[in-house]
């Protein structure tokens, strides 16, 4: 989402996600690697955030999905001899050997890159902008269903519920489509300075009629409580950007980066935010 000629300046794409007392997020390892090998960073409470699993092929990105403790694992690597993209998709827990479920396929469609989830080891669901798209194993994609809306983003939640994230919206839906609620007007539409000038949301979760929000075009974390009442929650300033978000208990983790334009790895920042409204940054 971020990428722009090859790599000459490069975030991370992926995700972040919770697997029990642990949280999981997908980066570059070393940050500052000119060769972008991507790495899942592994944070539980009273410990250093510490590396997961290391790609070991360049020009590489993980996205993450988790079905109770069983984690999915999207590795995307970049052929620069062919200038295309290749995925395979990995099976692991927090204890367990990572195995490989599907082997390396040509990747046409950023696979994972708008958020995805399983159905079952052969057959995924995922969002490439605007559409909704059933894969299975080494199969083509067909359309999952359509909410006559455009989404940038998904996401698995609760109850066998869908979060998608529109242009200037947020629905959640049941497995067949059929809409559950929905968030409008998110975007405000008096931002001037947004970064990269890209007024619009990066990332959503949500959780018992809750939705936490990253506004990329903002700078700021936001929720919007279960009775519509929307505030905000951190306002971060120049070059610190909102990435990702993710409900862990009672907890909120609410990922930024520095956004330099110098060529560099942006810097990270993971701040957890407990029920009180307390914040402690966990990774800097």
């Amino acid at each position: 989402m971020l990428t722009l000629a090859p790599f000459a300046f490069a975030h991370p794409t992926g995700n972040m996600i919770t697997v029990g007392d642990h949280v999981l997020w997908s980066y570059i390892n070393p940050i500052n690697d000119p060769d972008h090998h991507a790495c899942i960073m592994i944070w539980e409470k009273n410990s250093e955030p510490k590396v997961f699993l290391q790609s070991e092929y360049s020009a590489t990105d993980y996205m993450l999905y988790n079905d109770q403790d069983d984690i999915y694992i999207i590795e995307r690597r970049h052929q620069e001899t062919t200038q295309s993209f290749e995925f395979r998709l990995l099976k692991a827990t927090i204890d367990r050997k990572v195995e490989v479920i599907w082997d390396w396929s040509k990747d046409e469609w950023r696979i994972g890159e708008g958020g995805f989830f399983m159905l079952s080891d052969n057959q995924m669901i995922f969002g490439k902008y605007p559409e909704i798209y059933s894969l299975r194993k080494y199969g083509r994609p067909q359309k999952y269903f359509d909410i006559g809306r455009s989404i940038r983003r998904i996401r698995a939640v609760e109850n066998n519920l869908i979060l998608l994230l529109g242009e200037n919206a947020c629905y959640l839906t049941r497995q067949d489509g059929s809409i559950v609620k929905q968030w409008n007007q998110l975007i405000d539409e008096k931002i001037k300075d947004a970064p990269l000038n890209r007024n619009q949301i990066f990332d959503v979760d949500y959780k018992k009629g809750n939705l936490l929000i990253a506004y990329w075009g903002k700078r700021s974390f936001e929720w919007i409580d279960k009775s519509g009442e929307r505030q905000t929650l951190i306002q971060q300033s120049e070059p610190l950007t909102p990435h990702w978000v993710a409900l862990w208990n009672n907890n909120k983790l609410l990922f930024s980066s520095e956004l330099i334009f110098d060529g560099s790895t942006p810097q990270p920042r993971l701040i957890l935010m407990d029920n009180t409204g307390k914040s402690n940054v966990i990774w800097n």
